[in-house]
């Protein structure tokens, strides 16, 4: 792997206006949709004729799985967690908020030494259909300039915040370079009170062949629950891969197919 340089500094005008962290913004909310809502939407468009360059799971007839983490990174706690999966050699995929990169380059820059791949997960972590049509293709590329002036490359991964988007939205995506991730499982981590048994359960419960989990970078609980998770489904056969590479051996990218989808006691 060639030598990562430095990130150089963003310039003033290059950098949105990042909205103050505890002001109260509608386009900003915690919550992610429903697995069964994904579903539904997914089929929908698949009636109608709409065809998106969007992924929900691997191959379902194939034992890999993905574990995913949002909104980071998160400082000291995005390297706990580094060190966690380096400890248990489990490849991840990181969608990464560009505000945040801006204040922690060199942990974006160890993701990807490290072996995991990161995507866009937008700049301010806005729910793309409460802002302007004309603002989402700022809120991706801002993010994607700024991971390239990190780590040398272009990202081409996005998970919408929340899960939300529209087909007018998405066809900015596609346009902007972009295949579209979701997730087969989602055990709500960042749920307040939600313990490592509650996570790894739900986990556990849910997982199928091809799974991508949805989890958050920076949860505590969720960091004590992994090395259970990940004993857990490589005793099963499991084998642990980036998103990029659940895709390719999947045979390319794979929508909704009969998709088992269950209901959380905390709404996420």
């Amino acid at each position: 792997m060639r030598k990562l340089q430095p990130p150089a500094p963003l310039s003033q005008s290059a950098q949105p206006a990042v909205v103050p962290p505890n002001s109260r913004d509608e386009r900003v909310e915690k919550g992610y949709r429903r697995l069964v809502e994904i579903a539904a939407q997914d089929d929908a468009e698949r009636e109608r004729g709409i065809k998106l360059l969007k992924v929900i799971t691997g191959d379902p007839q194939l034992r890999y799985i993905a574990l995913t983490f949002d909104d980071g990174p998160h400082g000291p706690r995005s390297n706990q967690l580094l060190d966690l999966l380096k400890h248990l050699q489990v490849p991840s995929t990181f969608f990464l908020v560009g505000k945040q990169i801006a204040l922690y380059p060199g942990i974006v820059q160890r993701m990807v030494i490290e072996g995991h791949e990161v995507g866009n997960h937008t700049y301010h972590h806005y729910r793309l259909p409460r802002i302007p049509l004309e603002e989402v293709a700022g809120e991706l590329n801002t993010t994607r300039d700024l991971v390239q002036t990190i780590i040398g490359t272009r990202i081409r991964l996005f998970r919408p915040p929340g899960g939300e988007y529209n087909a007018a939205i998405q066809r900015v995506v596609e346009q902007n370079g972009y295949a579209t991730i979701l997730w087969t499982d989602d055990p709500a981590d960042f749920a307040a009170g939600r313990t490592p048994k509650q996570i790894e359960g739900f986990v556990k419960r849910d997982i199928t062949p091809g799974g991508i989990i949805l989890l958050h970078d920076g949860v505590q609980a969720t960091m004590k629950a992994l090395p259970d998770i990940v004993s857990d489904f490589r005793l099963r056969g499991y084998i642990f891969v980036t998103v990029s590479e659940l895709i390719q051996r999947g045979g390319g990218l794979l929508n909704v197919r009969n998709l088992r989808v269950r209901s959380r006691t905390v709404a996420h």
